[in-house]
C-alpha cells in the first residue's frame, strides 16, 4: 500500500475485483499492456466493447452533432482498457482508479479539438501522462512527506478548477437549484451528487449503478445545459 493511502482507500473495492478471472490482472498478475499504445484499432475489432459496430470517429461525429448518448458509448468503450493500461503502469488498483477518473475528466475538457480518426491513441496518451504525474506525486510524497515543497504544485483531481464553481460564485444556490430542477431526472441526479454532495465521479457511478464513463458523460451534458440556463437567465435580466 502506497504512502498516504487513506483508510477509505484501503477498504474501497477496486475495479480489479470486477475483472473476469480469465483476464490478465484478475489475480494480481501483471497485465500485458504496452507502455504507450499507438494507432487506432477499428471498433469492429473490439466486439466485447459497447457499441463495437460503430467506429470512434462516427461516435465523435454523433456527439458533436448533439447526440449525448454517443459520448456515453465512447467513454464506456474505453473504461476497462484504459484502467488496465494505467494499472500496468502504476501497479496499484486504487491509484489506477484515480488516474482513470482524471483521464476521462481531462479528455472531456479537450474533446472538441480531438482528431476524429485518432481518438484511441490520443486518449491513451492522456492516460499515460496522467499516470506519470501520479508517479511523480507519489515519488515526491515518499521523499518529502505530505509537506513537501513541490508536491502542491503538481496538478491533481482535487485542485482541478471546474466551470460550475464559477456558477456557484456568481449565482445564489437557490437560483442554481431552480435551474437544476429544469433538467431531466438523470442529469439532475449527477448534478446533485457532484455539486451539493461533493461526491467524486466514481462514487457517483457507484451510487447510480452505472459505468464511470456514463456518469462523466451525463455530468458533461448536464453542465452544458446548466450553463446555457445561466446564460439565458443573464440575457433576460439584461434585456
Amino acid at each position: 500500500m502506497g504512502p498516504g493511502m487513506s483508510e477509505h482507500n484501503k477498504n474501497r473495492p477496486s475495479r480489479t475485483d470486477q475483472i473476469d478471472a480469465g483476464h490478465p490482472g484478475a489475480t494480481g498478475a501483471r497485465p500485458s499492456v504496452s507502455p504507450l499504445p499507438c494507432g487506432d484499432r477499428p471498433a469492429e475489432q473490439q466486439p466485447d466493447q459497447p457499441g463495437a459496430t460503430v467506429s470512434d470517429a462516427e461516435l465523435l461525429d454523433r456527439w458533436r452533432s448533439g447526440d449525448e448518448s454517443a459520448l456515453e458509448t465512447l467513454l464506456s468503450r474505453y473504461e476497462r482498457p484504459v484502467y488496465l493500461f494505467v494499472l500496468g503502469l502504476l501497479r496499484d488498483p486504487h491509484r489506477a482508479e484515480d488516474v482513470l477518473q482524471e483521464t476521462f475528466y481531462t479528455a472531456l475538457t479537450r474533446l472538441d479539438g480531438v482528431d476524429r480518426e485518432h481518438f484511441r491513441g490520443w486518449l491513451f496518451t492522456v492516460a499515460y501522462h496522467q499516470a506519470m504525474l501520479e508517479r511523480r506525486r507519489q515519488a515526491l510524497h515518499k521523499r518529502f512527506g505530505s509537506g513537501g515543497p513541490d508536491i502542491e504544485e503538481l496538478p491533481c483531481p482535487a485542485n482541478t478548477p471546474e466551470p460550475w464553481q464559477q456558477v456557484q460564485r456568481q449565482e445564489q444556490l437557490a437560483q442554481l437549484e431552480r435551474w437544476v430542477t429544469q433538467l431531466p431526472p438523470g442529469l439532475q441526479q449527477v448534478l446533485r451528487l457532484r455539486i451539493f454532495e461533493g461526491l467524486r465521479f466514481r462514487e457517483i457511478a457507484a451510487r447510480l449503478g452505472c459505468p464511470l464513463g456514463t456518469a462523466l458523460a451525463r455530468w458533461h451534458q448536464a453542465l452544458k445545459r446548466l450553463l446555457r440556463l445561466a446564460e439565458d437567465s443573464s440575457a433576460d435580466s439584461d434585456s
